[in-house]
């Protein structure tokens, strides 16, 4: 009986850090709350797919610019990588953004 026991205060363990783990990197329902209206590539990825799809738009603009020697990071544009809250500069280096990767 105590080997059941503690074979399942492991599993709930196990379970409440992989669930806190979520929490704490930002509770991430999926759901866009920067980008949620316009017509910006990464209005189109939120409406589209999501907090996913936008990240993931994001990114690969980023790595586009880098091949053409421009530098911008997350961090450049977003204060907080949990909830995506952006920079005073974020709009702006968002036009710059587009400009260099010639994604609109």
């Amino acid at each position: 009986m105590r080997r059941y026991a503690c074979k399942f205060l492991i599993a709930a363990f196990v379970v409440g850090l992989s669930a806190g783990g979520v929490a704490r990197a930002g509770g991430d329902d999926g759901k866009c709350t920067i980008a949620t209206k316009g017509e910006t590539p990464t209005a189109k990825a939120c409406t589209q797919g999501g907090r996913a799809a936008a990240k993931k738009l994001m990114k690969k603009m980023v790595e586009d610019a880098k091949k053409k020697k421009e530098k911008f990071t997350c961090d450049g544009c977003h204060k907080d990588l949990d909830n995506y809250e952006l920079t005073k500069n974020a709009n702006d280096d968002y036009k710059k953004l587009e400009a260099v990767t010639g994604i609109k």
